[in-house]
């Protein structure tokens, strides 16, 4: 009987420890080199988020931070629309519980300076990464213009490596994103087209994995919440804030401040809105995303995008105001 009581002991005990030890692992969000991540590190560098609760893990290729989350590596990604349309397509769950900023200017197709209007791509080799969002920008851009893609050459390079493809030659033209858009340009390069000329089309949100939203609520509710604690000290020292996130992304206050002028950032209010509503402008995007993916060959099966708004981390954080 006693053997009995210790076997069950030692069962509770094991149970016990794991579930104490899943609970003491930080949450890993998966990160791109993009503006409108960095008040995430803001909030990292002034303490609104616990290092011991929140890691963030950053990527160099969205084919790698793809790849980590299909996985399991990490939990949460920063992510764009249509690679969260993707995780929903290969069934992986994903929860989309904040909108982080609206691209409006940060995208955008450069050219060289001969190239001077969009029909002027017409034979051009273009630069674009195959995962990135830059596809669907290059896509509308070329419809304006009245050109399909077989009008042009695409050449699939990494985002990090346009910046050099550019610069020795290889390419005309370059669909791409901040920082390598500012980047591109220094190089000489112009714009022809950019988000601001799609307004809410191209988004940025955070998505974290069902099990997740399930296991740790109080973890993802504090990185929601050090995110609108990082908006609100850019907002009130916006000096401050600059210069400590310009610097991971290679570039002088100034210029870090440029680039944030071409991103909308939500207010919790309005993302409740966007996240709550079945009939919200986040929705129509994430439509329209996925007729373009499934047109273009990037999207086999259906999908249902609705099902990936989940407001419910955001509801929480809102009560506990």
């Amino acid at each position: 009987m006693r053997s009995l009581i210790r076997v069950a002991g030692l069962l509770l005990f094991l149970v016990v420890s794991a579930c104490t030890r899943e609970d003491e692992l930080p949450l890993r969000v998966g990160t791109f080199l993009w503006p409108g991540s960095e008040p995430l590190f803001l909030a990292r560098d002034l303490g609104y988020l616990d290092d011991g609760s929140i890691r963030l893990v950053e990527y160099s290729s969205l084919s790698e931070l793809n790849r980590d989350f299909r996985n399991g590596r990490i939990d949460a990604v920063v992510v764009t629309l249509d690679m969260a349309i993707l995780f929903q397509e290969q069934g992986l769950e994903p929860h989309v519980v904040l909108v982080m900023d609206y691209s409006h200017g940060a995208d955008a197709l450069l050219a060289r300076p001969e190239v001077r209007r969009l029909e002027d791509l017409r034979g051009k080799r273009v630069a674009v990464e195959a995962m990135s969002t830059s596809n669907y920008l290059l896509s509308r851009a070329l419809a304006k213009a009245g050109l399909q893609p077989s009008d042009i050459e695409i050449l699939r390079i990494p985002m990090d490596q346009h910046e050099r493809a550019y610069a020795e030659g290889q390419v005309d033209a370059v669909a791409t994103f901040e920082p390598f858009v500012s980047r591109v340009m220094a190089e000489g390069a112009h714009r022809l087209f950019d988000s601001s000329q799609i307004p809410g089309e191209i988004v940025d949100i955070l998505v974290v994995r069902e099990d997740m939203l399930e296991k740790r609520p109080k973890q993802v509710r504090h990185l929601l919440q050090g995110w609108f604690q990082s908006l609100r000290y850019l907002e009130e020292h916006p000096e401050d804030a600059v210069s400590r996130m310009s610097p991971r992304l290679d570039t002088s206050p100034a210029g870090f401040a440029s680039q944030l002028e071409t991103l909308r950032h939500p207010t919790l209010r309005e993302n409740l809105t966007l996240l709550g509503e079945p009939s919200s402008s986040l929705l129509n995007s994430a439509h329209r995303q996925q007729r373009f993916m499934q047109e273009s060959g990037l999207l086999q099966g259906l999908v249902q995008p609705e099902q990936m708004l989940d407001a419910r981390p955001l509801e929480a954080l809102e009560e506990d105001r």
